[in-house]
């Protein structure tokens, strides 16, 4: 029963960061930078909270979750994951240089980019009943980019 409850939680959280990152991409064409940080937000922090029930680690509160990816970096090497939660503590900012133009748009793409990438890895490290399943549900922006996979 635990172990079911626990699978619905995982396929609610995958869902629903799923949703959260394809609306911050619609967010981000569409000019509104900081209501897409709001879904990064939250689309990475799903993405954490299931790989800890994977892992058996029950990973609760803002920063019991920001430690949980860093350490998640670490063990697996990825940059990426490791400094989502940093790179996207600054996104407001670097939002705020773009706007005063002493910065240049791209600037938020990378770190779209980065982030997208984290949660993807994040979700490939979740067991899935059925991959292809899964990867449907991946938005093609998110797939396509040249550092997914």
């Amino acid at each position: 029963m635990m172990e079911t409850a626990a699978s619905a939680r995982i396929q609610r959280y995958r869902q629903q960061s799923l949703r959260l990152l394809d609306s911050a991409l619609t967010e981000m064409r569409s000019g509104r930078w900081l209501r897409s940080e709001e879904l990064l937000w939250g689309s990475l922090t799903l993405a954490v909270k299931a790989v800890g029930l994977t892992q058996g680690d029950e990973v609760e509160g803002d920063d019991a979750v920001k430690e949980y990816a860093l350490r998640l970096g670490q063990q697996h090497r990825d940059r990426r994951i490791r400094e989502a939660f940093k790179q996207l503590s600054g996104f407001s900012d670097t939002v705020d240089r773009v706007r005063e133009s002493r910065s240049r748009m791209d600037y938020l793409f990378l770190i779209l980019d980065d982030i997208s990438s984290a949660v993807e890895r994040l979700w490939q490290m979740v067991p899935a009943p059925d991959s292809d399943e899964i990867l449907d549900e991946i938005p093609d922006e998110i797939t396509s980019s040249p550092n997914a996979r």
